[in-house]
């Protein structure tokens, strides 16, 4: 009762006074301890697949809190930031913050980007006083969503279910059913006591979604990339060729490059059968000619993977092209170099990434989560209050509306990016969006060959299906279409040549052939005429054979003439 009059007092004396920022010392159970677990080193890749460190983080959160402060979310001072070096350890990262929990200085843990690391914090924190939330901008795998194991995890880059959705959006837009993966995992060296890639947990969030199709099929292939070299993704890519169209790739931008070389070695690459899709989540580098490698002997190998890129698409999270976004990323690069000498620590130049710039949302939702709970009288070390305002709610952060849904995952976004030959770069052609659950088209998608491949062809991918030319099924299927379409030409022809005579026989007018000769004609009808003449006016010379006749009659009349004479007489 005391503690809810403190801070109701607290808010009448901040609200009296709303032209200049809140003090701390309105707030009595203020500062808030939030504990990073970072890194000093990039260290393994395996173990901090998205290259967080503690240099990278340091003027992110200095940001963050600067707009906490200038946005009066909280008063000045509120929040306190502790790092601590985790080691990318499952023993040294856990350890740090059970001994922060010992001491009562943590309300808030982010970070620890070795998800072994993370998993048994984000178990037992539930325990820990009234619960302290646990925030990560990494541990996107499927098994970290279950609440009931782990119910203050926020996930600020949501899961990889929205990598999975867009994955098979995109093969059920072109008909693919047949999935080849093809990835990078230590696993594949032998028994070594590691944990598996990332490569390994994106992946299994697009087979647990394949999984539910039972139209679909999908085999996998592991390599090391420390080991594996071009011989061995050509055999890896020779015994993809025969099972699917649709190859998923997941490997460092080095290795992607090597196996696209390989797959053009193959001509895998410029046949227009295949399709490569690169799942290139970690890095999130949206690098414009991946192909262009500056320390090549010569441009030809440039050239050559060029060509291959052609039949690759890459998936990676969606980038803000938001103005604030471009400032904050200006203003984190000028404090990291001023206040932390990057540059010259490091020797390269400060690089900001989605995981990294999360850790502002991150900072930005505990704020507001904070302000609601103390307005409302609550206590702000309470986690499970704490957790239960964030999610379930979208807030503006530094990449646009973030939402975050009821179970603590971010809607995450991911671009489709394909290579443009007039532009001669990688482009967005198409993105997910995880609020909307949708596919967008916004640009073309270029193909090798004009169209894209086929799911499964009679002579398979690579034509090894049919050495000897198509089957003899195939052949008979292509003479018995030939002679219908023989016989279906045949029966038209006839038909109209009947239907042509039908109709020319109903004609009332049709005259003889004859009389179309015209003067020719004529003629021969005269001569005809003549000649019926001559006949009916008995003139034997006209024609030997009546000649011989005609005499035949006058003798035959003189015979006539003497027999009668001689009856005469006789009588």
């Amino acid at each position: 009762m005391i503690l809810s009059d403190v801070l109701l007092l607290s808010l009448v004396i901040s609200s009296s006074s709303s032209s200049s920022s809140p003090r701390l010392h309105n707030f009595p159970l203020l500062p808030i301890d939030i504990v990073v677990g970072l890194p000093t080193e990039e260290g393994d890749r395996g173990k901090n697949p998205f290259l967080l460190t503690l240099a990278k983080s340091r003027p992110v959160f200095d940001v963050a809190l600067q707009d906490v402060y200038h946005l009066n979310i909280l008063p000045y001072g509120a929040i306190k930031v502790t790092f601590e070096n985790s080691a990318l350890s499952d023993a040294i990262g856990p350890q740090k913050m059970i001994e922060h929990y010992c001491n009562k200085t943590v309300d808030a843990i982010m970070g620890l980007p070795y998800v072994y690391a993370l998993a048994p914090i984000a178990r037992i924190s539930k325990f820990w006083g009234q619960g302290v939330p646990v925030f990560t901008t990494t541990a996107l795998v499927d098994e970290l969503g279950d609440r009931n194991e782990f119910p203050l995890l926020t996930r600020m880059m949501g899961s990889y279910k929205s990598l999975g959705k867009l994955v098979t959006r995109i093969a059920e837009r072109f008909e693919w059913q047949h999935y080849f993966f093809m990835f990078n995992d230590e696993v594949a060296r032998g028994p070594r006591n590691k944990g598996r890639s990332e490569c390994y947990f994106s992946l299994s969030a697009i087979k647990n979604l394949i999984m539910n199709n039972k139209t679909s099929t999908w085999n996998v292939k592991m390599f090391s990339e420390f080991e594996a070299d071009r011989l061995q993704y050509r055999a890896l890519l020779s015994e993809a060729s025969v099972m699917s169209n649709l190859i998923i790739l997941c490997a460092s931008p080095d290795t992607v490059r090597e196996i696209m070389l390989a797959a053009h070695d193959l001509g895998m690459a410029t046949s227009g059968e295949y399709v490569f899709i690169n799942i290139d989540v970690s890095t999130g580098s949206h690098a414009e000619q991946p192909w262009i490698r500056a320390n090549d002997t010569n441009n030809e190998e440039n050239e050559k993977a060029k060509e291959a890129y052609r039949a690759l698409k890459t998936i990676s999270l969606r980038r803000s092209d938001l103005e604030e976004y471009k400032n904050f990323e200006l203003r984190v690069k000028k404090l990291a170099d001023l206040k932390y000498n990057y540059t010259n620590i490091t020797g390269k130049d400060y690089e900001m990434n989605n995981f990294i710039s999360a850790f502002y949302d991150a900072v930005l939702l505990y704020a507001i989560a904070l302000n609601e709970t103390i307005q409302s009288g609550l206590d702000p070390r309470n986690g499970h209050n704490i957790t239960s305002r964030m999610w379930g709610r979208t807030f503006v952060g530094i990449t646009g509306n973030v939402s975050i849904d009821h179970n603590g995952d971010r809607y995450s976004d991911y671009s489709l990016l394909d290579l443009d030959p007039k532009q001669n770069k990688f482009v967005e052609v198409a993105y997910y969006s995880g609020a909307s659950n949708q596919l967008k088209t916004v640009g073309e998608l270029h193909w090798v060959g004009g169209k894209p491949p086929t799911d499964l062809p009679i002579c398979g991918y690579d034509k090894s299906k049919c050495p000897q030319g198509y089957p003899l099924h195939v052949y008979l299927l292509m003479g018995s279409f030939l002679l219908i379409l023989v016989l279906v030409g045949l029966f038209i022809f006839f038909w109209r040549r009947y239907k042509l005579e039908q109709e020319l026989a109903a004609m009332s007018w049709k005259i003889r052939w004859e009389e179309l000769d015209g003067e020719e004609s004529q003629k021969k009808e005269k001569k005809k005429a003549k000649k019926r003449k001559n006949h009916d006016g008995y003139l034997p010379e006209s024609d030997p054979l009546l000649r011989s006749t005609s005499r035949s009659s006058v003798n035959s009349d003189k015979v006539g003439f003497s027999c009668s004479r001689h009856l005469e007489i006789r009588g």
